[in-house]
């Protein structure tokens, strides 16, 4: 079926020759790809592989999205991350061997590793030696990769931890394996780089939201790109959802379906625009209403964010200092403890590289004005 209002892959040329880049080199570190909340990290690595790596004789892509699963045990992560391979099966053992998106276990090694008598890092090294050896270049990939905290291999041992300490075993140390970890929270790769001291292991490479320039052409070229048919956009129209929703094709594509059911004439019209984004910045600032109504320390702390993120787009913990000189919060840990519930809820966007917190998505900028201007009134 021919759907319309289709959320379209515009350029990400310079995203695409950087990955491209890291493949034709021998596998030596670990990829981390980060970047705000529908930023389109994930179309991306969707993109890049139905383009790049679609070929069975030359990639296998072992691809885990931990959005569209729930990994709570260690039993989880088994049944997401491994197959059992029927001997019987001759078509899947000839002709798809290596072709799978997970990796392989017999019945007998199944039982081994719940018995705890095989380690399944161990079964994976295997795999992927076989496929060097016949000259295919394995590459794993974990979308998400926070679904993965908190959970525990050997009833002790942290799962995430485990993994990675493989895979810097499989990319620094043996060059067996390409491994790209997504994730849209910044304080979890903090984490694990500090947890896991990974900086000389690893390389952090963020995939933010669309320039204006790409949204232009986008919402210019509505039909070609999103298959919408019903309306287009004027200049001033497009510059007006620029201003309110910045690059953020979720937030974008999701107002071109409010269009569609007020549009008329091929047109949709202004007051009829303007009162659905205004909906969207009001739903913004309920947000923030919520989080911080009759609590006085936390709405000290948006109104200090608000403050530095109007003025240079992003804050700082150092530009904080007033909320404990005043009282609001005990220590740095609170803050810190604050701050990082924030970037959990999706109010913020904390980047790892520069150690500064963004709000996620002009929308939310846009919210939170509102919100602190309203306690002036």
């Amino acid at each position: 079926m021919q759907y319309q209002n289709i959320a379209p892959f515009i350029n990400r040329q310079e995203e695409i020759d950087y990955l491209n880049t890291w493949l034709s080199e021998a596998p030596n570190y670990i990829l981390f790809l980060y970047g705000p909340k529908s930023s389109g990290k994930t179309t991306l690595i969707y993109n890049f592989i139905q383009t790049y790596l679609s070929d069975p004789s030359k990639y296998s892509v072992k691809h885990f999205n931990l959005r569209e699963v729930l990994i709570s045990s260690y039993e989880d992560f088994l049944q997401q991350f491994f197959r059992i391979e029927d001997p019987e099966d001759r078509d899947s053992i000839l002709t798809r061997e290596y072709n799978l998106k997970v990796f392989r276990l017999t019945v007998e090694t199944q039982k081994r590793i719940k018995d705890r008598q095989l380690d399944p890092f161990n079964v994976m090294k295997k795999e992927l030696m076989e496929l060097n050896n016949q000259d295919i270049q394995p590459i794993i990939i974990i979308d998400e990769l926070q679904a993965l905290d908190f959970v525990y291999f050997n009833s002790q041992r942290e799962l995430i931890k485990e993994l990675i300490n493989f895979f810097v075993a499989m990319t620094k140390e043996s060059h067996l394996c390409h491994v790209l970890l997504s994730s849209s929270d910044g304080y979890f790769i903090e984490k694990l780089y500090n947890d896991s001291k990974l900086k000389k292991t690893s390389e952090l490479f963020e995939v933010d939201y669309l320039p204006k320039e790409d949204i232009v052409y986008w919402l210019s070229n509505l039909e070609k790109e999103s298959r919408i048919k019903d309306f287009e956009l004027t200049d001033t129209q497009i510059e007006y959802i620029w201003e309110h929703f910045g690059g953020s094709i979720w937030e974008i594509s999701s107002v071109l379906g409010q269009f569609l059911k007020v549009c008329k004439n091929n047109q949709v019209p202004d007051k009829k625009m303007q009162e659905v984004v205004h909906r969207y910045m009001l739903q913004a600032r309920s947000y923030f209403e919520e989080y911080a109504a009759l609590d006085v320390p936390r709405t000290e702390l948006l109104k200090e964010i608000d403050k530095y993120v109007q003025d240079k787009g992003f804050v700082k913990e150092a530009n904080l200092w007033r909320l404990l000189n005043e009282g609001y919060f005990a220590g740095k840990q609170e803050v810190q403890e604050e701050l990082h519930y924030l970037v959990q809820q999706n109010f913020l966007y904390y980047n790892p590289a520069l150690a500064e917190y963004r709000l996620q998505g002009r929308s939310m900028e846009i919210g939170l004005d509102m919100f602190v201007q309203e306690l002036e009134v």
